[in-house]
Parts: structure tokens; C-alpha cells; sequence
């Protein structure tokens, strides 16, 4: 039975060269000969085709030297096809002596530069992992997706992390930054020779769209905003044994803090509005995940060993942890338990929520409040990969229900894959593989675009705009609207739908 090393980086296995070459080796191999997760990203068509053309060659190389294989192989099928068909009640196959599968080309086959070309076409939306039927506790154990953040962390221990792809992953630092001269910043990912300066140097394509920044953080917001304004509890619904705990520390997300405080806004509002009682944390930072997926695992603990020292001390006094952003949630319940190893990561893991996942589990105890002083009319909803994986139900889905005459949901990929997308050799790529998604968002004739779309991803929204001119909005957002709550910039969107 294998046993999958996920991101156990404290394990000496992770880091043996020769272990993580023979787990590609097993890995693609099963993949290969699956082949289920052909449609998720580029990795599983390229490693497929790596394959099948070495294979191809050896035997167009073996037939070519042993020409009196191919003749008799010809007879054979010509007799074969000169007997009267006969019907059989089982399926029947025929070997004509060219098929030569002792020339199967297999993963072990592939030269390192060829690995690396398949884990770079990898945007860790991890939907593999989900649809994989071998996946533990299965005998084989595949996990796709860590494996080649494995194979990436050995890179960067190898070669190091470039200076500009250091700075284009410290998104703190670069929201800090820009948040400073907000309108300077602004102009400058709209000045057209600014962003062919930005193409050559730190790779970031020039007609990527990229997150605004705002004259007023969500952190500046919050120390503004003075004592809590939370409302009374809605009463329990009669025989709830085991209602969720109405206090939470929110995890902003550094995307929420310099580049969507609308969300955080919405979120304490939202919150607040139904009884919770909510701390924000001021010595978070960064979930980490943008070093995740670049391989460097050891920046990402570190993230990690900072935040849950942080969360970990509301935990343990009976908070919940609230994140509203899909990605960042799922760094804090799946990543983090396996990448630090310990009790009080795995604390805060099994106390943490997506936002949507908290907001729905205190409608199901009966204590969201139903006072909605706006309805909207048809909101397409995107359902995000990140979403998806964590296997939490599609909890924006149902808390649009509330508020909206008609939900449609559309759970295809962005594409985005936080800078996955930005980098000048992936910007295209990334289009191609959101274009199911801008497809539905669009809409056709019969079923035309509506007013309002949301996702409960920034930066997936963010792609939505890049391929289709619409503006997303998160879903607690539109919540807060219909609540009633000054929701800034997206009102006059949501205000457009046809019942809002």
C-alpha cells in the first residue's frame, strides 16, 4: 500500500530526491493509463502526450528495422478480414503481431526538463484531486497536485527564487506599498509603457488585470470604525443540540485588506448584523499560498507558523475562524495541518470556515436573519475551484437563494490561479481554460448575461472581468445590499438587477 507524503515537509521522505522520483514515476504512470483528469489544466494532455510520442517513436524505430513483422501482420489481418463474420455473445480481440506493447513507453522514461514542463502548466486549482478515484485511502494514494508542489519545492531548494518572483508573491508588501499613493498605483497598471516595463522585468503580461488598490485599507477601516455594532441573535431554531459559536475572528486575507475591502466591509456588517461577535486579528498576514504554489514550501511555513500562532489564541477561547476567500481557506484547514505537523495547526484547521460555510451553518441553526430590505433579480454564480475541493456544499449558492428570484451556478474554472495568470508565458492559457466560465457568464440568445454575477473569489472575479467585461461580486456582498448596508462601488450593480 503507498502512503502519500502530501506537503509533510518535516518528514525526511520529502526531500529525498531519489523517493520523489519514483513517486512521479508511480503517479504518472497510473495517471497515464486513467487518464479521467485530462480536462482540468495542461499538465495531464502534456503528460499524456510526452508519453504516447515516445512510445510511438520506439515503435515506428522497431517496425522500420524489423519490416518482416509488418508483412506478416498484413497477412493476418487480410485473412482475418476474408473469414465470414461470425456473432459472438463476449467481445472478441485480435493480436496481429505489430501491436508490440513490450515498446510501451512508461513515466520513468521522462527526462527532468520534461517533468518540469508538466508541473508548470499546473495552476494548483486541484480539481484532480476530487475526481481521482485513487486518492487515499485508496491503496495507491495519488495526490496529484501535491506531488508537483513537491517536485517544485525541490526546484527552488536547488535554484532559489529569483528577486522579482519574490517580490511578485509578497502581496503584503506590494498591497502595503500600493496602498500608500493608491491613485499613483492605480495609473500605474493602467499606463500602457509602465505595464511593457513590468513585461520585461517581473514577467506580469501587459494586458493582465490586476487587483485596484484603495485609498482606505480594510485594516484602516477597521481601527476607524470604533466598538462593534453587533445587533441581538435571531432566537435558535427548537432542537438544535449543537448551534455554532456566534463569536469569530475574521482572517481578512491580504486580498481583502488592500485590494476588496468591500468584502471585509460586508462581512463584519453581515456578521455583525446577526448576533456574531467579531475580532480581526492585526498580526495576520499572508496565508502563504503564493509561495505554495511556486514551491517554496519553507516561506509558506513560516506564513503558516505566524498565523495560527495568532488564530490559535481566539481558538483556544472558543472562536471560529471566518475566511472569505476559498483559496486562503482551504491553505488554512488543508495546508497548514500537513506542512507544520502539529496540534495547534490542526486546532485552528478544524475550527476554521469559509465565510459562506459559517453564514450557512447559522442559517441552518436557525439564526440568520431573513429582515431583507432588497431582493435581486438572476445572479449567475460561479462556484470556485477552491470551493469545490474543500467539499463544503456550494454555500454561496444558498445564501443567494435567499435574496435573489433565480440562481444559476456555473462551476467551471477561472483559470487564474493567483499569479499563475499574470505571467507573461500563461496569460493566454489561462484565458482558454476560463473560457467555459466566460462563456456562461456571457450567456447566449436564448439565455441572455444578467445583472449580477458573483463569485466568491476576488481574483476569479477579477478573471471574469478580464474575459467578459462583467463585474463579480462576492456573495456577501450582495447579502449586505439586500440587507440593506452601503455596499460602495457594487451597488449601483446590484441596484441594476431587475427585482433589486
Amino acid at each position: 500500500m503507498a502512503d502519500s507524503i502530501g506537503l509533510r515537509i518535516h518528514d525526511a521522505r520529502f526531500w529525498d530526491e531519489r523517493d520523489l522520483r519514483q513517486e512521479v514515476d508511480r503517479i504518472f504512470d497510473i495517471c497515464h493509463g486513467c487518464r479521467l483528469c485530462f480536462k482540468f489544466c495542461g499538465s495531464f494532455p502534456l503528460l499524456f502526450d510526452l508519453i504516447d510520442r515516445k512510445t510511438a517513436e520506439r515503435r515506428s524505430a522497431h517496425l522500420a528495422a524489423h519490416p518482416e513483422l509488418i508483412e506478416a501482420a498484413e497477412r493476418k489481418r487480410a485473412a482475418a478480414a476474408a473469414e465470414t463474420p461470425q456473432s459472438h455473445e463476449y467481445e472478441r480481440a485480435e493480436a496481429f503481431g505489430d501491436e508490440l506493447p513490450e515498446l510501451m513507453a512508461h513515466a520513468r522514461d521522462l527526462s527532468a526538463d520534461e517533468i518540469d514542463r508538466v508541473v508548470d502548466l499546473c495552476f494548483q486549482c486541484k480539481l484532480c484531486y476530487p475526481n481521482c478515484p485513487y486518492t487515499p485511502p485508496h491503496d495507491f494514494a495519488l495526490d496529484f497536485p501535491r506531488l508537483l508542489l513537491r517536485w517544485k519545492a525541490h526546484r527552488v531548494r536547488r535554484e532559489g527564487v529569483p528577486l522579482t518572483t519574490k517580490l511578485l508573491r509578497n502581496t503584503g508588501l506590494i498591497g502595503r506599498l500600493g496602498s500608500l499613493q493608491p491613485q499613483l498605483g492605480n495609473w500605474a497598471m493602467g499606463n500602457r509603457l509602465n505595464r511593457l516595463l513590468m513585461e520585461k522585468t517581473v514577467g506580469i503580461h501587459r494586458d493582465k488585470l490586476l487587483p485596484p488598490f484603495h485609498g482606505e485599507t480594510f485594516p484602516q477601516w477597521w481601527a476607524r470604525r470604533g466598538a462593534p455594532q453587533m445587533e441581538e441573535p435571531q432566537g435558535l431554531q427548537e432542537g438544535v443540540e449543537s448551534p455554532t459559536p456566534l463569536k469569530v475572528a475574521l482572517f481578512s486575507t491580504c486580498l481583502v485588506d488592500f485590494h476588496a475591502p468591500e468584502i471585509g466591509k460586508a462581512a463584519i456588517r453581515v456578521l455583525e448584523h446577526n448576533g456574531v461577535e467579531v475580532v480581526w486579528p492585526k498580526q495576520q498576514i499572508c496565508c502563504g499560498m503564493p509561495f505554495l504554489d511556486g514551491g517554496d514550501v519553507e516561506a509558506a511555513a513560516v506564513s503558516a507558523r505566524r498565523n495560527v500562532a495568532v488564530l490559535g489564541e481566539w481558538v483556544a477561547r472558543g472562536y471560529r475562524v471566518v475566511i472569505p476567500s476559498p483559496s486562503c481557506s482551504l491553505m488554512l484547514r488543508e495546508e497548514y495541518p500537513q506542512l507544520l505537523g502539529d496540534d495547534a495547526s490542526a486546532g485552528v484547521a478544524a475550527a476554521s470556515h469559509d465565510l459562506g460555510e459559517y453564514l450557512y451553518c447559522i442559517a441552518r441553526d436557525g439564526r440568520l436573519k431573513r429582515d431583507f430590505q432588497r431582493r435581486l433579480g438572476k445572479v449567475k454564480y460561479h462556484v470556485p475551484c477552491h470551493i469545490r475541493v474543500q467539499n463544503i456544499g456550494l454555500r454561496g449558492r444558498d445564501l443567494l437563494r435567499l435574496v435573489a428570484e433565480e440562481v444559476e451556478v456555473i462551476q467551471e474554472c477561472s483559470g487564474h490561479d493567483g499569479t499563475w495568470s499574470m505571467r507573461t508565458e500563461h496569460f493566454e492559457e489561462s484565458l482558454r481554460w476560463g473560457g467555459k466560465l466566460f462563456a456562461g457568464i456571457k450567456g447566449s440568445a436564448d439565455d441572455p448575461a444578467c445583472s449580477t454575477t458573483c463569485s466568491d473569489c476576488a481574483l476569479a472575479g477579477l478573471h471574469i472581468r478580464q474575459g467578459t467585461g462583467a463585474q463579480a461580486v462576492h456573495p456577501v456582498v450582495a447579502l449586505a445590499f439586500a440587507y440593506g448596508f452601503d455596499v460602495g462601488s457594487a451597488a449601483a450593480q446590484l441596484a441594476a438587477s431587475p427585482q433589486g
